[in-house]
């Protein structure tokens, strides 16, 4: 009899999930063997195996079921699962018991060696020979295991940053499931605001903290040119990207540079100074020497063309591995308060630090706040570890608390491959099974449907726990970004995921130029303590049309929370917490550089402990047609930040101890004549993509999607979740002020105040219908306890003067405003989330507004998560 005849035959076992439907089953267990028939009393060992027994004898109609016996199995590759063969299966975790899939090597007790007991003539080894960089304390606490004699895999670092494509991180070490720290300096993961203790910084500026100056960037302008400059003179990566180079003479010098040509640019070199010069700290981190730089010939732009902008230093073939780290990095914000990178630490010479990679950004004083990472050498707290790779040393270097690895289960993830891949499938479902320890994403799903993924816990992943669809290569700034293969009707609820280097759960799915829907869900999960490793990777990714993520339970994150790029999206009810911890100039809900992501909603939400000067929703450059209602703000610097988009509203919100409940900028801030506006090209572009025809425009609507975004946007057909209907009829009115004679953009070269050319102030600046004027913005009946209002941002122009704020083409701006002196007082329970009748609230807005509250929103249901995702 074979595996798929037994599995037929046998009986579905009751479950935590129910009883299967009817259709073949086959066990896995660890005891088992994949020579089994695959029933329950003698189960198969593999869950490979178990999917190829079953493979083409599943429908709709007849569902198969793997049930998974209790136990840990160790993955040597993905569970690959692919089109109509390998769908309508569940794989489900047995009755009552635990399963956990995992892509780590377990370092037994047995294999470890405490260094201060090792001969010398062990010691006089090679492949011990970095244990000389060791203090003499840490020396005698510290722990080794021989990767290379256990035939393991120590793995690899690889650049990673904002902008770069993504690769896997370094290998983790986790001891009793909690991962551990690559050695680093300076310790510590959080300070208190002001405390420079965690962190190496320049001046501090931007952080406000009064910097140690421990790294400091010499001769700035003569490497990299003037900071006005660097946008346009292509010194730095991000001046590579497409939407920096539109003005360059010859199209053929538009294009993205190869992530392998900006690798060749110029890298920062450190000046050293306070807590790195201390002691000559910094001479251990890399070795002593002067870099030979290699000039590419490739030069700088207009007044830069002398300037070497891929000026790329040699590698250190020979260190004495002894006296100096060999592969040292230094990890954090380089250009910028928002999005971290990493650049190797190659070499010094006096005091300077010479570094391997570009910034994507040009290093600058103020940002710079960075660890040094993966130094031996300052291995010193308990937790702290270190693969020592080089000349194939393989030995893993550990400084465990309590002293001891005894009694401690021990595992090294260099697992670099999905637990799932579903791709072409349909009716897949994963029940309450564990996924821990893999350097990239945990489940992958692509052109799948109608996935249901329940209950599960996914731990320790360097990227992403769950990806529905993937982005394509190029980069969120760019107008061509978008997320592919998705599929429809995929949900992921009742989940755990937590501890995770990257973000939860990429929602990609549904058609742009279309507005087809994706209905991709991610409902009822806890998902906790990710972005650890990057910045820009949240807990909900919305890309697309029509996903949603709901009643989730968000918190303890340094980044944002959610990230919406696409259109008629919703993120509800959901509870945000502690979040946007160690970063600026962002929101725990994101979005950004498109005038046509409309139709979004965020609603219903609690907001609790926003970190910095940041918001509960940022709208950035220009982003329109988003709609933040019925939410609680509490504890934060600012609710909402209006950046210069159009029809953005804020309305019947609750704002407690927020400082300000919103803020606003405008392209005016550049002044009368700043044309084009920042960041004008990838806005303008993407609009361009759906709602504007124009012959010869590299991105470009048809007029067939012109009319289908017309009807869905104006017919009121569609709607909100509490059944507003989501129109704007301005968008028929919309336009970019262009020259009339050539339909070219308006450039500051063509701008007057009474210009007849079509870039003048009445159609540049003052029509509501420009698409530079950032109008029908509303935030209107805003409930205030113990912060401050709204505060607009006016810009005063001259010839004649004209004062410029949201106010001129909006009527509701801080309007219908309650300020209560207490949340009692507001008549607001906090357990509930719920208005008295007869509280301040109710005597200013009327018993009806109450009403409409209360049936609204609910504390119930808000970051609850059910089954194991409790944990």
């Amino acid at each position: 009899m074979t595996a798929t005849q037994s599995a037929s035959a046998a009986a579905a076992a009751p479950g935590q999930h129910g009883k299967s439907a009817p259709g073949p089953v086959v066990y896995v267990a660890t005891t088992g063997d994949d020579a089994n028939p695959g029933t329950k009393a003698a189960p198969l060992r593999t869950i490979a195996a178990a999917r190829d027994a079953l493979a083409g004898h599943t429908t709709s109609k007849r569902r198969g079921t793997v049930w998974i016996r209790g136990g840990e199995y160790a993955l040597a590759d993905t569970i690959a699962l692919s089109g109509a063969k390998n769908s309508w299966v569940t794989y489900a975790a047995y009755a009552g018991e635990k399963v956990k899939l995992t892509g780590s090597h377990e370092l037994p007790a047995a294999g470890w060696k405490k260094l201060s007991e090792l001969s010398a003539q062990e010691l006089a080894e090679p492949r011990f020979s970095s244990n000389a960089r060791l203090g003499s304390e840490t020396r005698a606490g510290a722990w080794v295991y021989d990767l290379g004699a256990a035939g393991i895999d120590p793995g690899a670092l690889y650049k990673n940053g904002f902008n770069w494509q993504q690769q896997p991180f370094a290998p983790e070490l986790v001891v009793d499931g909690s991962t551990q720290t690559l050695a680093e300096y300076p310790n510590g993961k959080s300070c208190a605001s002001g405390d420079a203790s965690c962190y190496l910084y320049g001046d501090g500026s931007k952080w406000r903290v009064d910097g140690p100056r421990d790294l400091m960037q010499p001769d700035v302008d003569a490497r990299f040119g003037l900071q006005n400059d660097w946008q346009w003179n292509g010194t730095t990566p991000r001046a590579q990207f497409e939407d920096k180079k539109q003005q360059l003479p010859d199209p053929a010098d538009r294009n993205t540079w190869s992530q392998a040509e900006m690798w060749k640019m110029t890298p920062s070199i450190y000046e050293v100074g306070g807590r790195a010069l201390e002691g000559n700290r910094y001479q251990g981190w890399a070795p002593e020497t002067v870099p030979v730089v290699h000039d590419w010939g490739t030069r700088g732009s207009g007044s830069y063309s002398s300037l070497p902008i891929q000026a790329d230093p040699e590698w250190i073939e020979t260190i004495d591995n002894t006296r100096y780290e060999t592969e040292g990095w230094l990890s954090g914000y380089l250009g910028n308060n928002y999005a971290v990178d990493m650049v190797r630490m190659l070499s010094w010479s006096g005091t300077k630090l010479y570094t391997k990679y570009p910034a994507m950004y040009v290093p600058q004083n103020g940002y710079t706040m960075v660890k040094a990472l993966n130094v031996l050498s300052e291995m010193d707290a308990p937790g702290e570890y270190y693969l020592d790779r080089y000349n194939d040393n393989d030995v893993l270097y550990y400084l465990p608390a309590g002293g001891s690895v005894e009694g401690k289960q021990i595992t090294l993830t260099t697992f670099d491959r999905n637990f799932f891949r579903l791709e072409g499938t349909t009716g897949v479902q994963l029940r309450g099974l564990a996924m821990a320890d893999s350097l990239a994403n945990g489940v992958q799903l692509l052109d799948a449907n109608d996935t249901l993924i329940d209950g599960v816990e996914i731990s320790n992943v360097s990227m992403d726990a769950i990806r529905i669809g993937t982005p394509t290569e190029t980069i969120t700034a760019l107008p061509d970004y978008e997320t592919v293969r998705g599929g429809h009707g995929n949900v992921v609820r009742n989940s755990y995921l937590h501890d995770l280097g990257g973000g939860g759960v990429l929602l990609g799915g549904g058609n742009r130029s279309t507005l087809e829907r994706g209905d991709n869900v991610a409902r009822n999960n806890e998902i906790a303590r990710f972005s650890k490793l990057a910045t820009y990777t949240p807990a909900g990714y919305l890309y697309g049309v029509g996903n949603t993520f709901e009643y989730n339970y968000v918190h303890d994150a340094p980044h944002m929370a959610v990230q919406i790029m696409g259109n008629d999206m919703k993120v509800n009810h959901n509870y945000f917490y502690d979040l946007v911890k160690n970063a600026g100039d962002q929101g725990v809900v994101y979005t950004g550089r498109d005038y046509t992501f409309l139709g979004n909603e965020v609603a219903y939400n609690l907001f609790d402990k926003i970190g910095g000067n940041n918001d509960a929703f940022y709208m950035d450059d220009g982003v329109s047609g988003m709609r933040f209602h019925h939410n609680v703000v509490k504890d934060a610097h600012s609710g909402v930040f209006f950046q210069s988009g159009h029809s953005n509203k804020a309305n019947d919100n609750v704002f407690i101890d927020v400082a300000q409940t919103g803020h606003d900028m405008m392209y005016h801030r550049n002044g009368e004549k700043g044309l084009p506006v920042p960041n004008a090209w990838v806005v303008q572009s993407r609009y361009n993509a759906f709602l504007d025809v124009r012959e010869g425009e590299k991105y470009s609507a048809t007029p067939e999607h012109v009319a289908t975004w017309v009807r869905h946007y104006t017919s009121g057909r569609y709607k909100y979740s509490d059944g507003t209907p989501i129109v704007y009829p301005e968008i028929n009115d919309w336009y970019v002020p262009r020259v009339r004679s050539t339909g070219v953009d308006c450039q500051a070269a063509d701008y007057a105040t009474e210009a007849t050319n079509g870039c003048d102030r009445a159609t540049v600046w003052d029509n509501a219908n420009s698409l530079y004027v950032p109008a029908r913005i509303e935030i209107d009946h805003s409930v205030i306890v113990g912060g401050g209002e709204f505060k607009t941002s006016p810009v005063t122009f001259g010839n004649p003067t004209s004062t410029f704020q949201l106010s001129r083409w909006s009527d509701k701006i801080n309007t219908n405003l309650v300020k209560p002196a207490s949340v009692e007082d507001a008549g607001l329970d906090m357990g509930t989330l719920k208005f008295s009748s007869s509280g301040a609230v109710a005597q200013a807005f009327g018993k009806e507004w109450v009403k409409t509250w209360n049936r609204l929103v609910s504390r119930d249901g808000i970051g609850r998560p059910a089954g194991p995702a409790a944990g």
